[in-house]
């Protein structure tokens, strides 16, 4: 079941000055202040507590200046000297915060808030869900959709999360107002000035009126009434100058939301931390915390919930009686294979000890053949740990504070079989009986912990995660998600048994009766909810994809999966020295340019250099300069109209430099798998709604291979061993030839089947000249529309990127479609039955619901118009691919070949090929690519081999 990851970014400085000011004044055995270190322990581990999370950081603010007293001597000059009691305290905050296994960060020039800010955005963009752990209301500009903010609680209160709703609910304006807001009403704590007799509300009502800061000083001096006309008009400086005090950076220089995950807290250093600050209580709570309790002082939530109408639970019906079995002796487990033996088909699910399903240890399985019936089979237990776990714990020293009584240990599986045998090994016989059908939730991870374990289960006939991705691909697809929504089942939180923070454990160090009650639920729901989805998929008329595509290809790709891709880690680290040294000599020609330092990532620092020093709007004759509410536009698509500029120039190939190190070439070693030494990407078939398969962890999908940069980073991908190639397999235009399929344009058709450039035989049709005369500027404009009609692009956007007036790019996309009147048609009356029906299909049938078609938002609509072309075009192209996949995955098996298909990137495949073999597989991976579909053009295959990825591609 595959879940947002949470990342939790707290401010470590306003959790102490609360602790400060919350707690009496103690003091420990030598007389030390430690009042507000309590406090702060306490309050970290509440929130670690309320916020379990995947990633976790603690942000603090610094004692010397930050960039804002540069901008006004007096910033924050109105706040009492920090007491003394309290600074000797903040050393032991942030030691107590290493020792838990959080880190924390600070940097020179910056507040707390400018680190958080950046976080969330980082995370935001890495597809976290993102806890802002602060009551700042300055934070409230940085809450989005997936990035929310959690004020600190009072010790008996439920914790709280706003989202952008309750933002607009508390202020009356959304989060992308809140600055402006505050730079109107100002913060006298902090020496903002805003706008003289500006308040709340009435900061709030000219937001409301006139959208924007900028707008409320330019229209509301000769709009408003009386003094608030005035005030608007004398302090508008003030209000600017307030926002850029105001608004948080979200462009600092740090690691990713996955480089801070929590490491395990150093408890014998805690407990000396606690006795040497006389935390008789708190060494109490962590004591419990490291043997398996709860560790809470006072009443408190197991999981944010936030207090919002719309996120509250819905009524559920009444709970129904469940037969859910411990299958604990080895009769118990030869009943169960009786049973399951002679079932219809069963649901199948694994407990395990991590997440990375090619290390994770199988702890146990759980069967369901009935609905509200469940078999939990264990095969770790706290009595049956694993034998790395048993080895680790020998000669263990079991006397300081922190130990638990040991359990009885004993070797072997936690059940067996009548003759001893391991459960695994008993089973067997039905789990590879691909005559007994088998359903699950996210089969891939199943099939490769137990693959882990020494069988492959065969027979796999359902996938609930497919299903509804299939039935609903825009929405969520965790088993807790559909569950609630379709069985009105609020499931076991996985944290209940494992724990949180401190807390957290394995799957195999939950007693039986616990992770046997979990275990048996999740396969009962699944098992429940594939006669649901089977009646959906039949009215939705998805049957065909999920029989005949999805389903089929969930073992291809576990196996692709499994093997895996080699890297030349040594090619890497050559590389990153080139590119460092590439990307510094860059920036010390923008500096010398500029003729200043300054920091290239920072826009505020950037913008005015470009268009205030340099000017460089003049020198490209461009009358009007992109701003946004704090500054200068700066962003890509900005400072690519000035392509041409030498500082530009440089700034682009700078950003681009920077992007591949951070993403790729410093990271990639990062990825190697321990085990294997391979590179294992996860190919996810529920993500794209257009029904491509997506890449992670790594996204190898996004590596350039047009820039001479992106070649070398596939010059480190390699075959296996040196008696092997790398093979590509590409699809040559695909996306276009279905296009030349669904619109049946006899002039789309004619230059494919005749093998012509087909943007040489547009150009040529559009500019009414024959072929020889096309020059490279027509072909040029005629491939951009081509790939662009896909896409939505109009006469604004085609003059962009060929630098046509509006004018020019206008009439040639009138004399394009006079020229393809079968593209023109099928265009207009594809977006027409999508406006009728609701939806897109590709030619197999899958499905995009497109409810946004009925939109009254303009945008909203036409990006929903724009969907409903593209879908038909990107999807059955995907389709195409998943189906040549198939019948590969099959060819290799059949014609017993040693080569292995190991990536599939949206319309090229890799494989890893004996080079004995090389031209038996181009043979047969031309014959099955081409071969699939039913269209009225060609599919052609581009091939391609050598000893690396580049070479091959």
């Amino acid at each position: 079941m595959t879940k947002k990851k949470r990342f939790l970014v707290l401010d470590g400085t306003a959790l102490a000055f609360r602790s400060f000011f919350a707690m009496p004044p103690l003091t420990d055995s030598s007389g030390r202040p430690s009042g507000a270190l309590a406090g702060y322990c306490n309050a970290l581990l509440r929130a670690i507590d309320d916020m379990p999370s995947d990633s976790i950081v603690v942000c603090w603010d610094r004692s010397e200046p930050t960039f804002r007293h540069e901008l006004i001597d007096n910033y924050k000059a109105n706040r009492e000297e920090l007491d003394d009691d309290l600074r000797v305290q903040f050393p032991w905050m942030r030691e107590a915060t290493d020792l838990l296994g959080i880190r924390s960060l600070d940097q020179a020039g910056m507040e707390a808030d400018d680190i958080m800010a950046t976080l969330a955005a980082q995370g935001d963009d890495a597809g976290f869900e993102v806890y802002l752990y602060s009551s700042d209301k300055d934070l409230s500009q940085c809450v989005t959709e997936s990035v929310w903010q959690c004020p600190p609680p009072r010790p008996n209160d439920t914790p709280k999360i706003l989202k952008p709703d309750d933002i607009i609910e508390k202020y009356g304006l959304g989060p992308a107002s809140m600055a402006d807001w505050q730079a109107l009403v100002g913060d006298s704590t902090d020496n903002i000035k805003g706008v003289a007799g500006v308040g709340a509300k009435t900061a709030t009502k000219l937001l409301q009126k006139y959208g924007d800061l900028d707008s409320v000083l330019a229209r509301g001096p000769q709009e408003e009434k009386g003094k608030l006309a005035e005030r608007l008009g004398e302090h508008a400086d003030d209000a600017r100058m307030a926002l850029q005090l105001v608004t948080l950076r979200t462009d600092l220089d740090f690691d990713a939301a996955d480089n801070f995950p929590r490491a395990t807290p150093d408890w014998l250093e805690l407990d000396e931390f606690c006795i040497e600050h006389s935390f008789t209580t708190l060494r109490t709570r962590l004591q419990k915390m490291r043997n398996g309790g709860s560790g809470k002082v006072k009443t408190s939530v197991d999981s944010p919930k936030p207090k919002t109408t719309a996120s509250a639970a819905p009524p559920t019906k009444p709970a129904t009686p469940t037969d859910y079995q411990l299958v604990d002796t080895p009769a118990k487990l030869k009943a169960l294979r009786d049973r399951l033996t002679a079932s219809d088909g069963f649901a199948f699910d694994t407990e395990t000890t991590g997440l990375d399903a090619l290390q994770a240890e199988l702890v146990g399985m759980s069967f369901s053949d009935a609905a509200h019936t469940a078999f939990y089979v264990p095969v770790l237990s706290p009595e049956h740990p694993s034998a790395a776990l048993t080895q680790a714990n020998t000669g263990s020293d079991m006397g300081d504070l922190f130990s638990e009584p040991a359990p009885a240990i004993q070797t072997g599986p936690a059940v067996t079989g009548p003759d001893g045998e391991h459960p695994v090994e008993y089973l067997r016989g039905i789990l590879e009986d691909a005559g007994i059908p088998k359903f699950g939730q996210n089969c891939k991870y199943d099939l490769h912990i137990m693959q882990g374990a020494g069988l492959t289960i065969a027979g796999w006939a359902f996938d609930t995660m497919i299903a509804h991705f299939l039935l609903a691909p825009d929405r969520r697809h965790g088993l807790d998600d559909i569950s609630l929504s379709y069985l009105d089942i609020r499931k076991i939180p996985t944290s209940d048994l494992l724990g949180k923070g401190a807390k957290a454990i394995t799957m195999d160090q939950v007693d039986l009766a616990t992770v046997s009650e979990y275990a048996c639920e999740d396969a009962d729901t699944v098992f429940q909810l594939v006669p649901i989805f089977r009646e959906a998929m039949h009215d939705a008329a998805v049957t065909d994809v999920f029989e005949q595509i999805e389903m089929p290809l969930m073992p291809v790709l576990a196996r692709m999966e499994s093997a895996g891709i080699s890297l030349h880690e040594g090619r890497l680290s050559e590389l990153s020295v080139i590119m460092h040294g590439r990307r510094d000599a860059l920036q010390a020609r923008v500096h010398e340019i500029a003729d200043e330092s300054f920091n290239l990532n920072s826009p505020k620092q950037l913008g005015p250099i470009l268009f205030e020093k340099l000017l460089i709007q003049d020198e490209a004759g461009i009358n009007k300069v992109g701003r946004t509410k704090t500054g200068f536009k700066t962003d890509a698509a900005t400072l690519e109209k000035y392509v041409g500029l030498e500082i530009v120039d440089k700034l682009l190939e700078f950003r681009r430099l920077s992007k591949l190190l951070g993403t790729y070439v410093d990271t990639l070693p990062q990825d190697v798998h321990a085990d294997t030494q391979r590179i294992h990407t996860s190919f996810n078939q529920a993500v794209a709604a257009t029904g491509r398969l997506s890449s992670s962890a790594p996204n190898l999908q996004n590596i350039p291979n047009r820039h001479p940069e992106g070649r070398e980073i596939r010059q480190a991908f390699i075959p296996g061993d040196a008696d092997s190639v790398l093979l590509s397999a590409d699809y040559s235009q695909v996306e276009l030839r279905v296009v030349a399929h669904l619109s049946g344009d006899e002039a789309l058709q004619e230059a494919f089947r005749n093998g012509a450039d087909v943007h040489a035989a547009t150009a040529a049709r559009v500019f009414e000249v024959e072929p020889a005369d096309v020059t490279h500027e027509m072909r040029s404009h005629a491939k951009t529309i081509n790939f662009g009609l896909l896409y939505g692009m109009g006469a604004h956007r085609l003059g962009r990127e060929t630098n046509m007036s509006h004018k020019e790019a206008k009439d040639f996309i009138e004399r394009y479609y006079d020229a393809m009147p079968g593209v023109r048609d099928w265009l207009e009356s594809t977006l027409i039955q999508a406006q009728e029906s609701g939806e897109a299909r590709t030619l197999a049938g899958r499905r995009r619901p497109l409810p946004e078609l009925q939109s009254r938002d303009g945008r909203v609509r036409s990006n929903a118009e724009n969907a409903a072309v593209n879908t038909p075009v990107q999807g059955t192209a995907a389709d195409l691919i998943k189906e040549a996949m198939l019948k590969i995955d099959a060819r290799l098996t059949q014609d017993g070949l040693q080569s292995k298909m190991i990536l599939q990137v949206h319309d090229e495949l890799v494989f890893d090929c004996p080079r004995s073999e090389l031209e038996t597989l181009s043979a047969l991976v031309v014959q099955e690519m081409e071969s699939v579909g039913d269209l009225s053009i060609p599919l052609k295959v581009d091939l391609g081999s050598g000893a690396t990825w580049a070479d091959a591609h």
